[in-house]
Parts: structure tokens; C-alpha cells; sequence
């Protein structure tokens, strides 16, 4: 049985040895193996990380047990195979952990390990006495075949009186926060909360209207300042022990949300957003007749986080606004003790519980539903059969997208039960879920399947869909229907073609998770947080039937202004959780392009211009993508998106956008290292403009602003800080002493999108007076002293012309007031205090040079093509999105034509122009060079083998340099040392990266110009190697004059195929094989003079080269160089190209091959054409043939690279010269394989 889910677990609270008491008894009859797990994968991790198996001890006795001597074992015919170590006890009502890792250790915390591992097929299990015969407890003969992730063994109950560990009135320290710098800290049980001003019993809070007809005047009992809305409560309580408690329950009062804390553990909340920070608002309003009551938490999980000894429950309480007329917090925490159930209950557990009491077991898990026709598009009736793979399983279905549910007893309480095929003959959402007693039941399971002809005809005068509200819950409009006057106006045919132009998301959910007036996400979108997540099934599939997926999911709306209810096409947030099902989505949404494994995605669509929300001319779906492809061809990293239909529980909703979420899953994918460590920051949602703390915390932040300010302040005391934000010394080199704040070069890409693209609501924000940011995103690593923040564009919709801005200026600076306060601080902000370094400014222009001149990316012919590129892939849907939403604002419908006319616009009149235009302003900014750069002959790109380089400029120097790398001016102004005057054409030697400035005085330079110029390019087969094979593609082609490409074996992309390439393919099949090279004095052997050359160079740091002993070329000269030419010591580098060009083989090389193959001789040509072999017979080849085939030019250089693709094989020896016969055999085996690909050429 498989299952889409990896089911959350609570973490485990380690157990320490313990010092024995003299009232230590040693009865051990109590004690149970009441857990364990033997296929562990992310359940519980050990002190060392690993995922081990483990099980779990349980005292059930009132005394305190000594385990020491006692056994555990696998093996029923070895009793005594692990003891127990000495010193090691259990005390009453208390459970242990064992992890049976075969680590047979006792790690950090006292964390015990056997030196066995669990079987998940099933094995035998048992506790034993200290006499190694007496069996006190076991799982015999075997326990049954485990599932990943999944914990078996004793159900417990609920069995003792409940305790009340916090009661109303209980004594609180209260504090009304403001600003980070408590972090998590008062979270935890040892914070010292005695400065903290507000003391005194539950509940807390402040009421201003204490003649409403419901206030909270008899509730509070502890005032807080009228028009808070943050606060921090600590309630502190003591607990024995916390091993038998079954059950933990909190009871809230509150209003408006809360976020609640068992020893920093999070285990409640309520109408709080995803990551609340000090200043966060609650996320929507708890009505006050709601808060007089106590609403109930299960946080069972949460017992792991007890201790014994001083706990803390801490709450973050939250309120909608400063405005509020009253604020609440009431909490009760209470606990109810378990003990093994009687008759004892053996199975599985929806919940691992390792160290703390056991729930009901469960049989086992059905599996999901299966359903026999996939889900997608058709024209024809279709006969449905729906499976589960759990035998006697009770499917249940439905086809109104409700959820199929069953009471306890199996009596179905929604849907029908299957017994035979469906017949499905029209667009139908089919949801699937099975049940059996005593098991788990599946997730459920969905199928939708669409017939276009249905659709076209959806609610073609608007009528509301069967079930569906009308128009005006809570406000929100709702528009339905497919418009007759497209329909008419393109034919149906076209608006069926456009209904299967894209691949499509279906979205399943029961209607009241949409639209209860009280807990529906849709008419109440202006709601966030995970109490507004509601459980649905997500569907992609494709027209053409390519596998797409289907997932549990959790669902909320995305958006901000766009959540008003006078907006009818609501954008989603998809949140994948092992509570609905799969714990991520794992499937390539991008095509290669990007993350294959999603946390959170989000289902976004062109909002402000929109037809759905204003009816609006300028709707394009092109304008806020732009933003974020431009960031990708600038070279930064950029979110990922895709067009797609949407269906939501069988209707047609218009065409929609994937788009990845910069946040720490995100980061983890892209960057690396673990999400938890990325400090992630974004235009804030409680105070609208500031900035908020979405992850990590604002350390790193802060001390950018900090560095920042000083620059801005005094630009020539604090010059120096722009170098040590980035890790660097003012010479520019890295100081590992110094953490890197800052990534600059995307902090001016990111700006640059702005600039260009006119965004006036990302960054500073024209809506906000340009004193406050929005729609922005950055991140850093804060465990990787390498990682500077980057900043992401996002939401940039309000660009390219929009709302009458064609010639906006965004440049700033913008000094309304807010440019100096932390709280405030953004990209945009920081970009403005960078203005005042001369060196960041100088950078600045440099990009400025790159991206808008010789076919940089803000050119506009790269430009209009980016934006053509999405147009394009958007194109096929337009008639679609109009067909749905085109009359949503307007009596007459907007189609495609205003769609392609507003296209039109921007690519005949916006960009043509706007490139110029941003260059006026950034000029009148000085940020671009105020004399001209110099000019190449060609731009970059492919050369020839005998190409000679031009540069140009009006006046001046020109300096260059051909690393890639330095910069011919220092910092400061200063010619490099390292640069080279310009002073006539000069030939490139293969793949070079060309940088030159001009210089006009001493000190006035140029922007930089950078090209790469990329030489003859011989991997014709392209598959990342330069060898025999791409001989034979050159070959194939040889005599092509005209039109050929690099797989015809043109190396040189001049479109022909002649002796020019040939030569470009052998330089590189040689250089493929000598990389690493210790030849540093180039006389063509590796010796004792190389040691020499290695020892002279030692110590350089960057810029070294070959014959200096850098032979790895990452230009330094290190021990790992002299590791190089002690492993090539020896060697002699003997030409093998030679053979390549001459008519014929040298006879004594044929006879040496003859020799050898004849006599059974193997064979291995390394840096030598010399045969050095090992014994292989060869009985097929007879004297003739072999003469013929080594007489062939190529027959050396094939033999050379099958010998050296098996290298690997004989280096795994530790003498190479005593390599195996089948390392051998596969060297040969190579060879001939290459042999017979080239008679098929040559014709041998």
C-alpha cells in the first residue's frame, strides 16, 4: 500500500539517564514496548540527524523501574542481543525511547541506540529480563509489514481526572511590544519577564463601549492600553510530569486572534497571519458574541513540548486595528492522563507519539481511490470505475465537488456508495473517498472531467450554476457564464479551441469552504491566515492527455486590493500540508526551468486593468510578468510562472498564472542550505508600506539600515561601508571576517525593472505617497556568511505605461519623511542611501551599460520580444478569458481585439521609445557615465579560429583585460595594474571574456563594456563531452558551404563545415583530457622542474596562471595544485592529434594494434599513443581487418577516448598498473563499440 502523505509528527523530547534512588525497584512485569517505528523517514530525527528506526518503552507501574541489564532483541533465538546500559531507569508513568539504529551507542542527552535496526517487512520484537530468558513483552512471532513514517503498537485511553495546568484568572506578565527585539526569546520558560509593566490575573484586554449589549467589562480583569493590538502574555506553570498525558486541550477567549505557545512551540492560533511579528495585526475579526464563549484547541501534538518542572504558555494576542473598541485574552490549558487501553488494542497510529501517551490505533490506512479513466478533456461518454486497493473498503463518492463522509458506524452521511462503473457523459467533478472500520480512512481523491461543449454553454444569460450563492454574500459579486456574444462574435468552434489552448487547473471544494457566508474564503477574501485555509483538491491536466497531477491541498485567496468584494475573479494560494494529503507538491510546473517541489504555489490572474475588475482596456496579462522576466534576463534570480486555465468545481473561471513564492522554501530550493535559516523580509500587511519580518528575524536587516544610514549621511567618513555590507575590504577583495549583507548587483537589477518598466506600486509606491514601499520581497541566508539579501520583483502590474504613465519617472530619489526610519526601510530606500558612494554609483553605470545598449536586455528589440514571448503563449486563451469575464464590468464584452490592441501599443509606441527615455532620467540621476564607452568590432558571441579584436573609442585610453574578471580600473579611479593599454587589434584564443573602459584623464572613465567572445565550439553531439563521437558528426557534414549549424559539425559558425572546424575539434578533444595540467614549464612532461614553477608561484592568491603552478586555473596557487603534479608526476604529453590530420596511420602503429589485438592483447592509450594492455582474448578479428581499420585517421584518436572513459574504472585500484580484467574488458569493450559506430561512417 502507498501513500501521497507524510503525516506530521510531533517532536520527541529526549530522556537523559538518570542517577538510581534507593526506592528503585526492580519488578519490571510493567513495562510495555508501547511504539515503534521501522520505517522512519521524517518522523523523528536522532541527536546525529538520521532518520532511525525507534521504539518506545512505557513504565506502567507506580514504581520506578531499573532497565539496566535488560534486553531488547529481533531475533527470537537471540534473547540477549542489545542490553540496556548501566544507570539506566524509567520512572512511574514515564516512557523511554530507544532508537534501534545499529549505532549500538549512547549519543548526546543520553540518547539510546541498539546495534539493530528494525525490519519494515515485519520481524520479531521483544523486551527481556536481566536473566536473558524472560520475556517481558513482545511482538511475536513477527509484527506485520510497516508503512514510512507511520508508528505501531498499544492504543491508549483517556482514563484519569482532567488537571487544569492554567485557569481563568491565572497570574499573567503582559507586555505591549514594540519593536524585534525580544525576537523568540520570551517564548521559552527561562525568560525573565520581571521588567515586563502589565501583571495581574486572566483576562487581559481593554473594553471602550462598556454599554454594548455584549462587552467584555466582567472578562477582564487586567487592562492593557486602549488600542492595542499586539500584545505579549506569559503564563507560567509547573508540571510533575508529563509522561502519562493522553490529551491537552486550550480554551480561548479571545478577540480578534491570538498565537499561542507551549515552551516556543507553536500549538494554536486563530486569525493570525503565516509569520506574525510584533507588530502584527490580526487577520480578520472575531465577533464579539463569539469571544463570550470558550473555543476549544486540541493540541495534543503539543504534549512533546512539555517538561517537568516550569513551563510557559505563551500567547501573541492580536487585534484588527488600533480603532478597536475592545480587546480580549482568556486562555484555560488543560490535561487528561492516558493508560494502555484493556483488552489491549494493537495497530497502527495516524499520529507517532514517541515518548508520550498513545492514541486509538487504527488497523491500518486505506488507500486512496483510484479512478480507471483520467481526468482531462472529452467529446465522449466515458465509463468511470473507481478503486481502492485496501480490500473491503467502502468507496463513496459524490459529483457536486461536496466532500463524501460516513459516521462512525459507516453510514454514509454525504455521497453515494460506489457499487458499478459511472457513466459520464457531460463536465463532471468526481470526488472519491473510501472507508473500512478500524482504518484510517483515504484522503479523498478527485477526477474532473470536462466536455468543452457543455462549457461553452455554461449559464449563457448568467444564471447562477446549480447550489451556487448569487450575487451579494457578504458583498462579494459573483458573475457566472460563458457570454453568446462572443460566442457569435468568433464561433463556437474558436471558442472551443480556446478552451483547450492551455493546460488547466481544476480546483475541487465544498461550496461552503467558498461561500458560507460565516467561513467561506471567497466572500470573505479580505480574511488571511491559516484559519482562512480550506481543505480542496487540485487537478493539472492537459488537452493532449501529457500526465499532469492531482494533490490534496490546502486553499486560500491571494491578493490585496483585488480581495475587495467588487472583484469576482479572486486569485488562489495553494498550500500543500501532510494534514490534506501529499506534505508538497513534487511535479515540474515549469518545464526544466525551475523548483520540481512546492511547499506553496500560488493560482494569481491579471487583477488591477482586468476585465473581471474594471472591465478594463489596458488588460494584457503580459505587464506584471514582464517585471519579473525582465529580472531573469538581467541576470537575477526571478519567480517562474505558466498560463492555465482554471475550473473551480466544474466552472469555468477564466485563465490564471502559476507563480512561485519568494519565501524560505523558496530559498531553500534555489540557494540552498535549510529554509529555516533564511531571513526573509517583504512589504508588510499589519502596518500597510512598512516593511515586516516574514521568517528569520531582523539582525541582518538592521545592520544593513545601519551601514546604509551611514553612507548616506557622510558618503566620505563611511565610503568604506559599502564594501564591508558586501564581505569585502576596500580593495574589493573578500574579508571572510565580515557576513554579506548584501547582494549589490541585484540590488541595481532590481531597481533597474522598476526604473524601465515604471512601476509605480513596487518599491516606493505611488498610492502611498512614495513615502512608504510596496509589493516587494528579499531574503538572505543568515547561516551562510556569503549570502547577501536579494530583492525580488513582484506584483509589478502598475508598469509599462498603465493608467496614462508612459513617460513616468521612477528614478526618485523620493525623501518624503520615511527614508530614515528602520520600520520603513526597503529596496528602494537603500538604493537611495547607496547614491552617495561614488563606487556604488560606478556600478550603477556599468549595468546601465549593459542592459541598454548593444542588445542588452532593456534595449527594445529585447524588449518587445520578451513581451512577444508571453503574448504568445497567451495568445490561444484571450478569446476564452473574454468569452468569461469580458462583460464582467460592461455591457458589450471585451475581446481579443482591445486585447491585441493595447499589445499593439506597447510594443509599437511604449518600447520603442522607453529605452531612451529611462536613459534621459538615470543621466539627470548621474547614473550613467558621463563620457562614452569604447566599442568592439563584434559584440560578443561566436569567433572564428582567426579572429582579431577591434576596439574603438573618440578619445582616450582604452584599457582592457581577458579574465573575465578584473576590472581595468581600481577602485578609486586608479588604472589596474593588471589592465592592458589597447593599442592595435589582437587575436582571441578560444572562449574569451573581453572587459574594457575607456579613460579620458586620470580618473574619468567610462562605463564598462563586457562581451564574451565564444571560439569554435566542437561538441557537436552535444552531450557535454569533446570526443571521437564528435569527429564522426564533423565527418557526416564535411563539405556543407552553406546553412550549417553546430550539429552538422560547424565549430566555428561561419555555416560551413570544412578543415577550420576540424581544427577547432581537435584542441579540444586534447584539452578535455589534460585538465588538470601540472606541466607548468610546458616541455610536454610532468617532473621535478614543475615543482620548481609550483614552489616559485605558491602563496599567489588570484590571477595566477599555468606557468605560475596554478594547474586547476582558479588562480591561486595552493596545495591542491601540488596534489595535481604529484598524481601527473611522471606522465609525458605526447601530441595524439597528429594521426587526426596525416592520410594514414604510421605503420608501426597499425602493426603495434595488429600485435596486440591478434596475440589477445587488451590495450590502453592514455596521454601516449604507446598501447599499454592487459590480457584480453580477441578471437574475431582477423589481421587484414584490423590493419584496414587502425590505417584510419580517426582509429587513434577513438582508441585514445575509449581508454580514457574507462580511467575512472582503473583509477578505483590502488595501482593503476594492476587494474581488474573487467575494468579492462570495459575499456575494450568501448572501444570497439566507437570501432563499429565508425564503420558505419567510414564505411570500413
Amino acid at each position: 500500500m502507498s501513500f501521497r502523505q507524510n503525516r506530521t509528527q510531533r517532536p520527541w523530547r529526549r530522556l537523559s539517564l538518570e542517577r538510581l534512588e534507593q526506592r528503585l525497584v526492580l519488578d519490571a512485569s510493567m513495562l510495555r514496548i508501547t511504539e515503534f517505528m521501522a520505517s522512519n523517514d521524517n518522523a523523528l530525527l536522532d541527536a546525529e540527524g538520521d532518520s532511525s528506526d525507534w521504539l518506545e518503552i512505557y513504565n506502567s507501574g507506580g514504581d520506578q523501574v531499573d532497565l539496566s541489564g535488560m534486553y531488547l532483541t529481533d531475533r527470537d533465538d537471540n534473547l540477549t542481543k542489545w542490553a540496556f546500559p548501566a544507570a539506566t531507569s524509567l520512572e512511574a508513568g514515564e516512557f523511554l525511547v530507544v532508537f534501534a539504529s545499529n549505532k549500538d551507542t549512547i549519543l548526546a542527552g543520553g540518547e539510546i541506540h541498539t546495534n539493530f535496526k528494525l525490519s519494515s517487512g515485519g520481524e520479531f520484537l521483544a523486551l527481556v529480563n536481566t536473566n536473558g530468558v524472560t520475556i517481558l513483552d513482545q511482538f511475536a512471532p513477527e509484527f506485520p509489514s510497516q508503512f514510512e513514517d507511520i508508528s505501531y503498537g498499544r492504543a491508549m485511553e483517556i482514563t484519569g481526572a482532567a488537571t487544569t495546568l492554567v485557569d481563568t484568572g491565572a497570574q499573567a506578565k503582559a507586555l505591549v511590544p514594540t519593536n524585534e527585539s525580544l525576537g523568540s526569546t520570551w517564548l521559552q520558560p527561562g525568560f525573565n519577564d520581571n521588567s515586563w509593566p502589565i501583571a495581574g490575573p486572566t483576562g487581559l484586554g481593554y473594553e471602550n463601549s462598556p454599554g454594548n449589549p455584549i462587552n467584555y467589562t466582567d472578562e477582564i480583569q487586567t487592562m492593557v492600553p486602549s488600542g492595542t493590538t499586539s500584545l505579549y502574555v506569559r503564563l507560567p506553570f509547573n508540571l510533575a510530569s508529563s509522561g502519562d498525558i493522553g490529551r491537552l486541550t486550550l480554551r480561548m477567549r479571545y478577540d480578534d486572534g491570538f498565537v499561542a505557545y507551549l515552551n516556543g512551540q507553536k500549538v494554536a492560533e486563530s486569525n493570525a497571519p503565516d509569520s506574525p511579528t510584533w507588530d502584527s495585526l490580526a487577520t480578520a475579526l472575531h465577533d464579539d458574541g463569539l469571544s463570550e464563549q470558550f473555543e476549544e484547541f486540541d493540541i495534543s501534538f503539543g504534549i512533546s513540548a512539555l517538561q517537568a518542572g516550569s513551563n510557559v504558555l505563551a500567547i501573541h494576542s492580536l487585534n484588527l486595528h488600533s480603532g478597536s473598541s475592545d480587546m480580549l485574552i482568556s486562555p484555560e490549558l488543560i490535561a487528561e492522563s492516558a493508560s494502555i487501553v484493556s483488552p489491549e488494542q494493537i495497530g497502527f497510529f495516524s499520529l507517532a507519539t514517541p515518548g508520550y501517551a498513545n492514541g486509538d490505533s487504527i488497523a491500518g490506512f486505506v488507500a486512496d481511490p483510484t479512478f480507471s479513466v483520467a481526468h482531462g478533456y472529452y467529446e465522449t461518454t466515458q465509463n468511470v470505475a473507481i478503486a481502492s486497493a485496501t480490500p473491503g473498503a467502502l468507496i463513496v463518492y459524490t459529483t457536486d465537488a461536496s466532500t463524501p463522509t460516513v459516521d462512525g458506524n459507516l453510514n454514509i452521511t454525504n455521497g453515494v456508495a460506489y457499487t458499478s462503473p459511472l457513466n459520464i457523459s457531460g463536465t463532471t467533478t468526481l470526488r472519491a473517498a473510501a472507508f473500512k472500520t478500524d482504518f484510517q480512512p483515504s484522503f479523498v481523491s478527485a477526477s474532473t472531467y470536462l466536455f468543452v461543449d457543455d462549457i461553452i454553454n455554461q449559464s449563457p444569460l448568467g444564471q447562477t450554476p446549480f447550489g451556487w450563492p448569487s450575487s451579494g454574500v457578504n458583498g462579494q459579486v459573483l458573475s457566472y457564464g460563458i457570454d453568446p456574444e462572443i460566442i457569435s462574435l468568433y464561433g463556437s468552434q474558436a471558442v472551443k479551441d480556446s478552451l483547450t489552448s492551455l493546460s488547466t487547473f481544476s480546483i475541487t471544494t465544498d461550496l461552503d469552504n467558498l461561500f458560507d457566508p460565516t467561513t467561506g474564503i471567497y466572500v470573505n477574501a479580505r480574511n488571511r491566515g491559516k484559519s482562512w485555509e480550506r481543505a480542496a483538491n487540485v487537478e493539472l491536466f492537459f488537452p493532449d492527455g501529457s500526465e499532469g497531477f492531482e494533490v490534496n491541498a490546502g486553499l486560500r485567496i491571494r491578493g490585496g486590493f483585488s480581495r475587495g468584494g467588487f472583484n469576482p475573479k479572486h486569485a488562489f494560494r495553494f498550500y500543500f500540508r501532510s494534514e490534506y494529503g501529499d506534505s508538497k507538491l513534487r511535479y515540474d510546473l515549469f518545464d526544466g526551468e525551475g523548483a520540481d517541489k512546492f511547499d506553496v504555489l500560488d493560482l494569481r490572474t491579471a487583477q488591477n486593468y482586468s476585465w473581471s475588475l474594471e472591465g478594463n482596456a489596458q488588460h494584457t496579462f503580459v505587464r506584471e510578468i514582464f517585471g519579473r522576466d525582465t529580472q531573469r534576463d538581467l541576470g537575477s534570480p526571478y519567480t517562474r510562472s505558466r498560463y492555465h486555465h482554471l475550473y473551480v468545481n466544474g466552472v469555468y473561471w477564466g485563465v490564471f498564472q502559476t507563480q512561485e513564492r519568494v519565501e524560505e522554501f523558496y530559498s531553500e530550493w534555489y540557494f540552498g542550505g535549510d529554509k529555516d535559516d533564511y531571513d526573509v523580509v517583504k512589504a508588510g500587511l499589519a502596518d500597510v508600506g512598512g516593511t515586516e519580518i516574514s521568517e528569520g528575524n531582523d539582525i541582518a536587516w538592521r545592520a544593513l539600515f545601519d551601514s546604509a544610514q551611514a553612507i548616506a549621511d557622510n558618503p566620505v567618513a563611511n565610503a568604506d561601508n559599502y564594501w564591508t555590507m558586501q564581505g569585502l575590504n576596500p580593495d574589493g577583495t573578500r574579508n571572510p571576517a565580515l557576513p554579506v549583507l548584501l547582494d549589490a548587483d541585484n540590488l541595481i537589477d532590481y531597481m533597474m525593472v522598476i526604473f524601465y518598466t515604471g512601476g509605480f506600486d513596487s518599491g516606493l509606491s505611488r498610492f502611498l505617497g512614495d513615502n512608504k514601499a510596496n509589493n516587494w520581497f528579499g531574503l538572505r541566508n543568515r547561516e551562510s556568511a556569503d549570502e547577501g539579501f536579494r530583492f525580488f520583483i513582484h506584483d509589478n502590474e502598475h508598469s509599462l505605461g498603465s493608467n496614462g504613465t508612459q513617460n513616468i519617472d521612477r528614478t526618485g530619489p523620493f525623501n518624503k519623511g520615511n527614508e530614515d526610519v528602520f520600520a520603513q526601510f526597503n529596496p528602494q530606500y537603500l538604493h537611495q542611501d547607496l547614491l552617495a558612494n561614488e563606487e556604488y554609483r560606478v556600478r550603477f553605470a556599468d549595468h546601465v551599460q549593459k542592459h541598454f545598449f548593444n542588445d542588452g536586455a532593456l534595449t527594445p528589440a529585447a524588449s518587445i520580444a520578451r513581451l512577444l514571448d508571453r503574448k504568445n503563449e497567451v495568445d490561444p486563451a484571450i478569446i476564452a478569458e473574454s468569452a468569461r469575464w469580458g462583460d464582467s464590468k460592461r455591457t458589450t464584452p471585451r475581446n481579443k481585439t482591445d486585447w491585441q490592441n493595447e499589445i499593439n501599443w506597447l510594443t509599437n509606441t511604449y518600447f520603442p521609445g522607453r529605452s531612451d527615455t529611462v536613459l534621459g532620467q538615470l543621466q539627470g540621476d548621474g547614473l550613467v557615465a558621463s563620457i562614452t564607452a569604447p566599442a568592439f568590432n563584434q559584440q560578443g558571441g561566436p569567433i572564428s579560429s582567426d579572429f582579431d579584436l577591434t576596439i574603438t573609442a573618440e578619445s582616450g585610453s582604452i584599457y582592457y583585460t581577458t579574465d573575465g574578471v578584473t576590472d581595468p580600473r581600481l577602485i578609486g579611479g586608479a588604472v589596474n595594474p593588471a589592465a592592458t593599454l589597447y593599442t592595435g587589434s589582437f587575436p582571441l584564443a578560444g572562449t574569451t571574456t573581453v572587459q574594457a573602459r575607456r579613460q579620458l584623464s586620470p580618473g574619468v572613465w567610462s562605463a564598462m563594456i563586457e562581451a564574451t567572445f565564444v571560439g569554435p565550439q566542437a561538441d557537436f553531439d552535444a552531450d557535454g563531452d569533446v570526443d571521437g563521437t564528435d569527429f564522426l558528426v564533423w565527418q557526416r557534414g564535411f563539405g556543407i558551404t552553406s546553412g550549417a549549424t553546430l550539429t552538422e559539425g560547424d565549430a566555428d559558425s561561419n555555416g560551413t563545415v570544412d578543415a577550420a572546424d576540424l581544427v577547432a575539434w581537435q584542441s579540444q578533444f586534447v584539452s578535455a583530457f589534460v585538465e588538470p595540467q601540472a606541466d607548468f614549464d610546458a616541455d610536454g612532461d610532468i617532473d621535478g622542474s614543475d615543482f620548481l614553477a609550483w614552489q616559485r608561484g605558491f602563496g599567489i592568491t588570484s590571477g595566477a596562471t599555468l606557468t605560475e603552478g596554478d594547474a586547476d586555473g582558479n588562480g591561486a596557487v595552493d596545495a591542491a595544485d601540488f596534489e595535481e603534479w604529484q598524481s601527473q608526476f611522471g606522465a609525458v604529453l605526447e601530441p595524439v592529434i597528429a594521426a587526426a590530420t596525416s592520410s594514414s596511420t604510421p605503420a608501426s602503429f597499425a602493426a603495434q594494434a595488429q600485435a596486440l589485438l591478434l596475440d589477445g592483447a587488451a590495450f590502453r592509450l592514455r596521454e601516449s599513443t604507446d598501447f599499454n594492455g592487459f590480457l584480453r582474448p580477441v578471437a574475431t578479428r582477423s589481421a587484414v581487418e584490423v590493419d584496414r581499420v587502425f590505417s584510419e585517421p580517426i582509429v587513434p584518436l577513438i582508441f585514445q577516448q575509449a581508454s580514457l572513459e574507462g580511467e575512472s574504472l582503473l583509477r578505483k585500484t590502488a595501482d593503476e598498473s594492476t587494474a581488474d580484467e573487467s575494468s579492462d574488458r570495459e575499456v575494450t569493450d568501448e572501444f570497439f563499440a566507437m570501432l563499429e559506430e565508425a564503420a558505419l561512417v567510414t564505411n570500413f
